[in-house]
C-alpha cells in the first residue's frame, strides 16, 4: 500500500486506533511524493524522545522548547511548511497545530499523556494527568489556566466573542489531522497549485460533513476538478436530501462531455 493509500485507509477506518505521527507523515510525504518521509519523520521522532532525559511534563517541556528550540513561526504563520510535520520536525518551527502533535508524540513515547485542545485560532495542549494545566506549544509550552485560556481566546477574537467551555474540551486524533487538512488547504490555495492538487485528491476520498462537502467541492469546482466536485456534490445530495447539489453535480458532469 503506498503512503497516500495508507493515509487513507487510516482516516477512514474511524473504529481503529490512529497513529497521529504516522498519518501526518503519510500526508507530506504524499504531498512531497518522497514515501522516505514517514520513516524519517518517526526516526526523528524516536531521538527526540531518547534524548529527553527527564520524563515529566515540565522536562518534555524543556527538552523540546528550551533544549530543542521549537518555536511557533511569528514570521510566515501561515507558511505550508508550518503545516508539514517531517518540516516541523527539522526545522523546529511551526504552527501550533503541528508543535502540539511534536509534544504529544515525543510525550507518548516517554509515557507523558497529552491531550489535543482544540480551542478555536489557537491549538493547546492538556495534561492527562493534571486537566486544569494547558500547555501553549506556540509560546514556549507555558502553563496557562482556564483564565489564561479565555484571555487567548479573546485576544485572538476580540473581547465580545463567546467563549464556551466545551472550547477546552480535548480532540482525538483525526479531528487533529483535519484541522491540519484545513489550514494545509487555507495555505495551498495561493502558494502551491500543484501540491493543493495532491491535497484536494486525498480529501474528496475522507469522511465529510455536509459544510465540508459543500466548501471542498466548490474548491474543486474552482480548480476545474469537476468529477470531484460532482461527486462531492452527490455526497451533500445525500447527506442533506437536497435536489439543488444533485442539480449541480449534473451540470458539472455535462461540462465533462
Amino acid at each position: 500500500m503506498d503512503q497516500s493509500a495508507e493515509f487513507v485507509a487510516s482516516m477512514c477506518d474511524i473504529d481503529a486506533p490512529l497513529r497521529l505521527d504516522r498519518v501526518l507523515l503519510l500526508l507530506t510525504a504524499t504531498l512531497r511524493q518522497d514515501p522516505s518521509i514517514v520513516e524519517a519523520g518517526l526516526s526523528n521522532l524516536d531521538r527526540l524522545a531518547e534524548s529527553c532525559a527527564d520524563h515529566s511534563r515540565g522536562g518534555l517541556v524543556r527538552h523540546l522548547f528550551q533544549d530543542m528550540g521549537f518555536v511557533g513561526d511569528t514570521d510566515d504563520y501561515y507558511d505550508p511548511d508550518n503545516s508539514m510535520l517531517d518540516v516541523v520536525l527539522s526545522c523546529r518551527r511551526g504552527m501550533p497545530i503541528t508543535l502540539a502533535v511534536v509534544a504529544i508524540e515525543t510525550g507518548r513515547r516517554v509515557g507523558i499523556v497529552l491531550d489535543g485542545i482544540g480551542m478555536p485560532g489557537h491549538f493547546l495542549l492538556r495534561d492527562r494527568d493534571e486537566p486544569i494545566c494547558f500547555l501553549d506549544p506556540f509560546d514556549g509550552g507555558v502553563t496557562m489556566d482556564r483564565t489564561a485560556c479565555v484571555a487567548r481566546f479573546h485576544s485572538i477574537h476580540g473581547s465580545r466573542a463567546a467563549f464556551d467551555d466545551r472550547f477546552l474540551d480535548p480532540v482525538n486524533p483525526r479531528s487533529i489531522v483535519t484541522r491540519v487538512l484545513n489550514n494545509l488547504t487555507a495555505s495551498l490555495r495561493s502558494r502551491d497549485p500543484r501540491k493543493l492538487d495532491r491535497l484536494l485528491a486525498l480529501r474528496v476520498q475522507l469522511p465529510l460533513a455536509p459544510p465540508e462537502l459543500r466548501a471542498l467541492a466548490e474548491l474543486c469546482e474552482g480548480r476545474g476538478r469537476f468529477e470531484d466536485a460532482a461527486c462531492l456534490l452527490d455526497r451533500l445530495a445525500e447527506a442533506t436530501r437536497t435536489e439543488a447539489a444533485a442539480e449541480h453535480a449534473s451540470r458539472l458532469r455535462a461540462r465533462l462531455n
